[in-house]
């Protein structure tokens, strides 16, 4: 096995045991257990459990950054596009939170430290796709980047509440998805968001 297969397998492991048990509840011994590997390795790897759940984290924003790439690279006009992207954003974010388990709380938190260069990326794609709809007549904003930094930090600002269910609490994704479409196209200075089903 090579040096990153081992790295990530105990990153798998810990995190499935971080998601079951806690972070609290489980030791360096606990992981090169799981992970068949001995106490030795795992520390050649990782200094401590903390380091794992960072590592952990980290794999978890590339996922999302890839997929929210591949979203802003597609052929969709911008305008589907960068619904499309928002929504695969919050739906992969709630489905990691909710695959770890116990880790709610400690994933929130540590994050935030893990994901400035997401951030950066993602204001970016936004930025991005926001001048691309101006360009091709799709939108009419003034400030590209105002508008795509604008974006940004409110998708951060409701990902604990669509996690949560508050945001979405009497409707399905469906609704949600096409009331933000609403919004946020119109936010944009959308040509047609009076036709939008």
């Amino acid at each position: 096995m090579s040096t990153i297969e081992t790295r990530e397998v105990l990153i798998k492991v810990a995190r499935k045991l971080f998601s079951k048990e806690g972070i609290g509840n489980i030791t360096m011994n606990d992981i090169a257990k799981a992970a068949n590997k001995s106490r030795r390795t795992v520390y050649t790897y990782f200094q401590s459990k903390e380091e794992l759940l960072e590592a952990s984290i980290e794999m978890e924003v590339k996922k999302i950054s890839a997929a929210v790439t591949k979203v802003a690279i597609s052929n969709l006009p911008a305008d589907k596009k960068i619904i499309k992207l928002i929504f695969v954003r919050l739906q992969m974010t709630r489905n990691i939170v909710r695959r770890n388990g116990c880790l709610h709380s400690d994933y929130i938190l540590i994050v935030e430290h893990i994901r400035k260069s997401f951030d950066t990326k993602e204001i970016a794609l936004f930025r991005h796709i926001i001048t691309e709809g101006n360009q091709k007549g799709i939108f009419n904003s003034e400030s590209p980047d105002l508008a795509a930094r604008f974006l940004h930090f409110c998708l951060k600002g409701i990902e604990i509440p669509f996690i949560n269910g508050m945001i979405n609490r009497n409707n399905d994704d469906k609704f949600v998805y096409h009331f933000t479409e609403k919004v946020i196209l119109s936010a944009l200075g959308h040509k047609a968001t009076e036709n939008i089903q």
